[in-house]
């Protein structure tokens, strides 16, 4: 699931004259356990506290008095990607929120979270009233003047309540289009697209030291879509847009900047957008930068991504003496690639159950490529001997072989789906999930 998050960021320290604290309350209670704060700067994610949640819901985190403000992200549960929020700390109070899983976080006590909080709820009630009036069958022009000024008085009320704040500079970057005379849907359509960056000073180093740059990325490479049927193309060409807007930007924080884009699109499971984002321009800036350790990370990244032809090796099997390519491999409609080790409880309860579904499933022609990351060849040997649907090879050297390497095997099992062109469609984190992949085969 795409998520879309309000990103705020530190503009410069100030030292605090007080200690204040992180509390809250989170709903259901006996759903949360564990709590971990960090601080955001700079493009950085600097951890801060661990809070624990007790049974009735209850965390809270004691700040240092010299506790910079600016931008926090309060971590609730695993994935951290997907089960965070993030809040403004003033340096002058405590930050008090209620935390529901239906409905998330709503601020109790915290001035400019409560500010920011209701900007964007009354903006969106308004920008939705405004759009309704395109749907009805004639356009009522009194209405759409006396709504788009709805729009325009909010705006100008909440700059000037937020005046001096850290929530100022995200307020005005957020100001909506607002036509300055009646537009048709076609008009305002393209209004709104090509003027959707306007209100925003790239060069802010508030809005540079916070995500809030990459949020507005993404809502404008997949809702900036006005076609019925959006086309691969269509994305792509927002992306060069997006890239457009840091021109005046320093190389550096295009890099940083793009580079988080890519590992959130990567994430959220938009991986040819993330491998043409990277083609593009990530790794271009990378070179273009000399930054040798990103470089690897980028290149491995595009080895391996979804959509990419899967790296060729040599099947390693003590017991055949021909050298067998996986681009040898001939006569399957799909290749199941499984990165196990023999001294890896996980894979020995879970390579028997992947077994006995493709002895049951003959029909769906699956060749299982299954690569031991091994210590010991002697006991590979010996476990491997119930499995004979597999076409097994081994890496001796566990994970200094250059076949972990190239797949950047972290951990075990490690699985991989392809085509009957080699071609990767699938990365499954769990025995579940690839058995919901291969039922779809």
């Amino acid at each position: 699931m795409r998520k879309y998050l309000l990103y705020l960021s530190l503009f410069s320290p100030l030292l605090a004259v007080a200690q204040h604290q992180i509390k809250g309350v989170f709903s259901p209670a006996n759903a949360f356990k564990t709590t971990m704060l960090y601080h955001l700067s700079e493009g950085k994610t600097n951890y801060v506290a661990y809070g624990a949640v007790n049974p009735n819901g209850e965390m809270q985190i004691e700040l240092e008095a010299s506790a910079p403000a600016g931008m926090y992200r309060l971590v609730y549960a695993l994935p951290q990607s997907e089960n965070n929020f993030e809040f403004i700390y003033s340096g002058t109070e405590s930050v008090l929120f209620n935390f529901k899983n239906e409905t998330g976080v709503e601020f109790t006590n915290s001035k400019e979270n409560q500010l920011l909080q209701s900007y964007h709820q009354l903006m969106a009630n308004a920008q939705n009233e405004f759009v309704q009036l395109y749907t009805q069958p004639t356009l009522d022009t009194l209405n759409y003047k006396l709504r788009a000024q709805k729009i325009d008085s909010l705006q100008k009320a909440y700059e000037r309540l937020s005046k001096g704040t850290l929530a100022a500079h995200f307020i005005s970057a957020t100001k909506p289009y607002i036509p300055s005379h009646i537009e048709t849907v076609s008009e305002y359509i393209s209004n709104l697209k090509t003027k959707y960056f306007e209100a925003i000073d790239f060069k802010d180093p508030v809005l540079q030291n916070s995500n809030f740059i990459i949020d507005k990325f993404l809502d404008y490479v997949f809702r900036m879509q006005f076609s019925e049927i959006p086309s691969l193309l269509d994305y792509q060409s927002n992306i060069d847009v997006v890239y457009k807007t840091l021109a005046t930007t320093e190389p550096s924080y295009q890099l940083t900047t793009l580079n988080a884009f890519r590992e959130l699109l990567e994430t959220s499971g938009d991986a040819a957008l993330a491998v043409y984002l990277t083609k593009t321009y990530v790794l271009p800036l990378a070179r273009q930068q000399n930054d040798t350790e990103l470089i690897t990370t980028l290149e491995t990244f595009m080895r391996i991504a979804l959509g990419e032809k899967a790296p060729n090796f040599v099947l390693e099997n003590p017991s055949e003496t021909s050298n067998v390519s996986l681009y040898d491999l001939a006569g399957a409609d799909s290749y199941l690639l499984i990165f196990w080790s023999s001294d890896c409880s996980h894979c020995l309860n879970e390579l028997p159950e992947v077994h006995a579904y493709i002895s049951s499933h003959p029909e769906k022609k699956i060749t299982v490529v299954a690569i031991g990351i091994e210590k010991n060849p002697a006991q590979w040997s010996k476990t491997i001997l119930p499995w004979s649907e597999f076409t097994h090879s081994i890496a001796k050297g566990k994970w200094t072989h250059e076949i972990t390497k190239t797949y950047a095997i972290q951990s075990t099992p490690t699985y991989f789906v392809l085509d009957a062109s080699k071609v990767i469609t699938a990365k499954p984190y769990s025995l579940n999930d690839l058995k919901a992949v291969l039922d779809q085969k």
